[in-house]
């Protein structure tokens, strides 16, 4: 024993002072991670009145696969897009009131990812044509990452009974050069086409991931961006990347898209086609970042054969329409000449002007098909 109290503490051994400082440590961490994760949520619910519980964390997590294929689950939503009792994106249509109904069918670019909410060019189309005096419900049936062997798929098996008399479809020609050839999904008979995905699951994760890649600078994701695509080609022989337009792909979209407005005219609907834009058509074009950004995506192949593809495909969607007697909408011709950063916000996806152009090219002939004058 000593004199002094605090040298005949146990207590005070290095190992359990160590212990003890590491345990707080981590409780500190433990409370700011709850923190964060609490903060997420409370904004999510102020600004988008998400629920509290919502494990949703991507727009991804609101698709469904069931006995009629992979879609938006109905009822579903994620700040700002709100899926409706249809499972189409949008407001819900007033059963009440008996207006023709116009399905748009597609992939992110008819979704919508980067414009303000309600300015996707399907609502802007809807809002439009409704100001003109001739009110539709746009049905915005379209979903990230849908390929056109699903979008038909999800046309025959789950939109059918919506009695819209009008398809759109906006086509995205380059899930052709991808590593394999799109197809439809696998259905599941034992999905209920509900989510399922725990309230436990954090958002606080994915929410700072996508803001530190927003603060990052655009010289440094191009750099990332590079590696990625490298890394990507480097899994396939050199003979295998495509530096030119495969033809057998290119056609394999044509047999595909053939059979989608086989399958709407099955339906009654009208076939309306549109040619795919994108953002080195303009004037002056995207900057050579947003092109290795699209090669990221579809790494396969070369960004100028990405865009010699997407050229491509729209004469063939042209050809289409004219055999086929589907209506066309030239949106390549529409948005060639305009400046690209105005209109796109990445390679293909709309800012909200751009979006305005594509509701301003669709009206017309969407107006002719439905009757409106």
């Amino acid at each position: 024993m000593t004199q002094f109290p605090s040298e005949n503490r146990a207590s005070d051994a290095p190992g359990r002072h160590l212990g003890g400082r590491l345990a707080m440590a981590a409780g500190l961490l433990a409370l700011v991670l709850l923190g964060s994760e609490a903060a997420v949520r409370i904004e999510d619910w102020i600004t988008w009145r998400t629920p509290f519980s919502s494990g949703i964390r991507a727009v991804a997590d609101l698709a469904v696969t069931d006995r009629t294929g992979r879609h938006p689950a109905a009822g579903s939503s994620f700040r700002k897009w709100q899926i409706n009792s249809l499972g189409t994106r949008g407001p819900e249509p007033d059963a009440t009131r008996r207006r023709p109904r116009v399905l748009l069918l597609g992939a992110s670019e008819s979704f919508g990812l980067y414009e303000s909410p309600g300015q996707e060019f399907a609502r802007q189309l809807a809002d439009s044509l409704s100001a003109a005096g001739c009110a539709i419900d746009v049905l915005n049936a379209a979903f990230p990452g849908m390929s056109l062997p699903t979008v038909e798929q999800d046309l025959r098996l789950r939109l059918a009974p919506t009695g819209a008399t009008v398809a759109i479809y906006y086509p995205t020609p380059p899930q052709y050069v991808d590593d394999a050839p799109p197809k439809a999904v696998k259905l599941d008979s034992s999905g209920s086409g509900r989510l399922t995905i725990s309230a436990l699951r954090p958002r606080f994760a994915a929410r700072a991931r996508d803001a530190f890649k927003s603060a990052m600078p655009r010289a440094i994701q191009d750099y990332f961006r590079g590696r990625d695509i490298a890394s990507s080609r480097a899994k396939w022989p050199a003979d295998s990347i495509y530096t030119t337009v495969p033809e057998g792909r290119a056609a394999l979209f044509e047999r595909d898209l053939r059979h989608l407005v086989g399958t709407m005219r099955v339906l009654g609907m009208t076939p309306v086609l549109v040619t795919h834009a994108n953002a080195f058509i303009g004037t002056p074009p995207a900057a050579a970042d947003r092109l290795r950004a699209w090669e990221r995506f579809y790494p396969r192949a070369t960004g100028a054969t990405l865009v010699a593809f997407d050229s491509a495909a729209n004469d063939r969607i042209r050809r289409i329409a004219v055999d086929s007697g589907a209506i066309l909408v030239d949106a390549w011709q529409a948005f060639r000449g305009r400046p690209a950063e105005s209109m796109f916000a990445d390679f293909s996806h709309f800012t909200d002007a751009g979006a305005a152009r594509m509701a301003s090219v669709l009206r017309p002939p969407v107006a002719q098909a439905v009757g409106c004058r």
